[in-house]
């Protein structure tokens, strides 16, 4: 079955202390609608107009709602660099295109020895999935542009790439052990290769 792509990251942020706070409040036993009463009535993401507060909340609802019991739970166990992975993967988790990026440029640099990231290898990325979906290659090019803006913000906020963000150092970390556990128990081994796990 053809794979159904996205271009919806290029208006979401990495929101992560948004992320922190929704799970913070499940794991305190609020459900998903009362968290949105939370918000509606608090403006608990400190959202600056009663769009983007509504906005916040459904995307902090559909990331977290990847996540189980088990990676919930984990969550508060995990160091920072890992909680950041962590929003990340639940990114990944929605966005098919972004993962096969992380798989065959970022994972692929990995293995090659090569921590530089280009406008080049987006660019690149970009052009081969244009040949080989007839959905992307009716994307604009502002499009595109604004995609490969947001992937390089998710990397740069995740903690993977440090430094200028047309030429960024890539900077892989430790992954949790249990993290890679969780992934692999919901078999999502790609998103661990994608990481640079199993090198």
């Amino acid at each position: 079955m053809a794979k159904k792509y996205s271009a919806g990251l290029v208006s979401k942020r990495f929101w992560f202390s948004e992320f922190k706070l929704y799970i913070r409040l499940r794991i305190d036993g609020y459900t998903d609608s009362e968290i949105k009463d939370k918000n509606e009535q608090e403006n608990i993401f400190l959202a600056v107009s009663s769009n983007r507060q509504k906005e916040i909340y459904l995307n902090m609802k559909r990331r977290v709602n990847q996540l189980d019991e088990v990676s919930i739970s984990l969550f508060s166990q995990l160091d920072i660099d890992n909680q950041k992975v962590l929003n990340l993967i639940t990114i990944l988790l929605i966005d098919d295109l972004y993962t096969e990026f992380m798989i065959h440029v970022y994972a692929e640099n990995l293995r090659k020895g090569n921590l530089k990231l280009t406008p080049m290898d987006y660019r690149t990325f970009f052009t081969e999935k244009q040949r080989s979906s007839d959905e992307i290659s009716n994307w604009k090019d502002y499009t595109v542009k604004r995609l490969i803006a947001a992937y390089q913000t998710n990397l740069i906020e995740a903690g993977l790439v440090r430094g200028e963000k047309e030429n960024g150092r890539m900077t892989p970390i430790l992954l949790d052990k249990r993290l890679v556990q969780w992934l692999v128990d919901i078999n999502r081994k790609d998103i661990v290769s994608a990481l640079g796990g199993n090198r």
